[in-house]
């Protein structure tokens, strides 16, 4: 199974349940053209120094400050909490100012050695779906380059001065076996994490349960010029798809899913999605539960209708709708319930797969995997290390 990644929260935001009218908050947040939302609510609630932190914790105070400010409403807020969404806000736009100029030089180095990488997740939403990159803050560059250019695109970083960092849990072989990334470490002062991905639907879940077309994906790939170098960026439809995948099986909703709905819906403000396509693509490739439920978090809790009729057509079965809430649902993501953990994770990820022979698969795979994955994960495949595995596995540890 895919291992979390991210599942601790910025540092300095504390654990803590939502303010109250928080999902009416998001919601005014994400209507742009009816300002007055904002206005109305904040004639109804307070916006403290808590609803802040909750705020940050959730990567959405930088986005807040630049709409409250958009409106003419910054004042409004109470002066201790307008603070600090001010230095949230102007914290993210030094860290965006610094991700720029990383990023301008990664596509410098890749673009001399011939390589146009695709752009997603953060690296290409800061610079289309928000106002301004300050909005929306991000770890890492991720970039999707092809098999054939991977040593090579590492090659260019390497002379910039990034190193590979690996990780026992994710060796490298694993990582290429299943579409995933290797990470790269600047070691001057502005460099940070970067990530060349073999794929963009990447891990166990969608290798064993899934069947995503990449090479089409690539082929409707879109030119995007950013910072003044060339790039390219997912299609509309692919990207919302990949974003709910994203979500819900890489992070299990768990590291910020309220950024990630907000990702969603505002991928469908920059550009039109084809929400029809979106339903027929994501039953073909056999996560039509996986991008159902992420949609309907972000049309309930964000407003996003346009996407509601279309993916309608996705809903699974009434049984299995039950039996998601009581796992995942609105209350959970305003809470940063974290699944990442023990065996409510297993039982999540396999009540998202599509079809009941893939669920099997999944989980005896999880239990019992390819010889191959072993020598890829352990590095031998004997059955003192397949025993380990599966000891592990049983105890929610993998």
């Amino acid at each position: 199974m895919d291992q979390d990644q991210a599942s601790q929260r910025p540092p300095g935001c504390p654990s803590q349940g939502p303010f109250q009218g928080a999902a009416a908050f998001l919601q005014a947040l994400i209507a742009v053209n009816e300002p007055d939302r904002l206005r109305v609510w904040l004639a109804a609630h307070r916006l403290d120094v808590d609803a802040v932190a909750w705020l940050r914790g959730q990567g959405l105070a930088p986005y807040a400050f630049h709409r409250l400010r958009e409106v003419g409403l910054v004042e409004s807020v109470a002066p201790a909490a307008r603070a600090e969404l001010r230095q949230a806000y102007y914290r993210s736009s030094a860290d965006a100012a610094i991700h720029d100029d990383e990023l301008r030089q990664v596509l410098g180095a890749l673009g001399a050695a011939s390589i146009v990488p695709v752009l997603f997740k953060g690296a290409t939403l800061a610079h289309t779906a928000y106002a301004s990159s300050a909005c929306r803050p991000m770890g890492d560059l991720d970039l999707w380059v092809t098999d054939e250019e991977m040593s090579r695109a590492q090659a260019a970083l390497e002379r910039l001065g990034y190193v590979q960092r690996t990780k026992s849990a994710r060796p490298v072989a694993l990582q290429a076996q299943r579409r995933g990334e290797v990470q790269l470490v600047g070691r001057a002062p502005g460099t940070g994490l970067v990530e060349l991905h073999w794929g963009v639907f990447a891990g166990e879940w969608l290798e064993r349960a899934a069947a995503v077309d990449e090479a089409a994906i690539h082929a409707r790939c879109l030119p995007l010029d950013v910072l003044g170098c060339p790039a390219s960026t997912l299609a509309p439809e692919d990207a919302v798809i990949q974003l709910a995948a994203h979500l819900a099986i890489n992070h299990q909703f768990a590291y910020l899913g309220l950024r990630g709905l907000l990702d969603i819906a505002m991928t469908s403000r920059w550009q039109r999605v084809d929400w029809d396509i979106v339903a027929a693509r994501a039953s073909a490739w056999r996560i039509a539960t996986v991008v159902w439920l992420v949609h309907r978090f972000a049309t309930d809790m964000l407003g996003l209708d346009e996407a509601a009729a279309a993916l309608e057509r996705l809903r699974p079965s009434l049984l299995r709708r039950w039996l998601l809430s009581l796992l995942v649902n609105p209350r959970s993501l305003l809470e940063m319930r974290n699944l990442t953990r023990g065996p409510q994770r297993l039982v999540l990820q396999l009540l998202l797969v599509d079809r009941p022979r893939d669920a099997a698969r999944l989980f005896w795979r999880a239990l019992w995997p390819e010889e191959d994955w072993l020598a890829a994960r352990y590095g031998c495949r004997d059955v003192r290390t397949r025993c380990r595995h599966l000891l592990g596995a049983l105890q929610g540890k993998i």
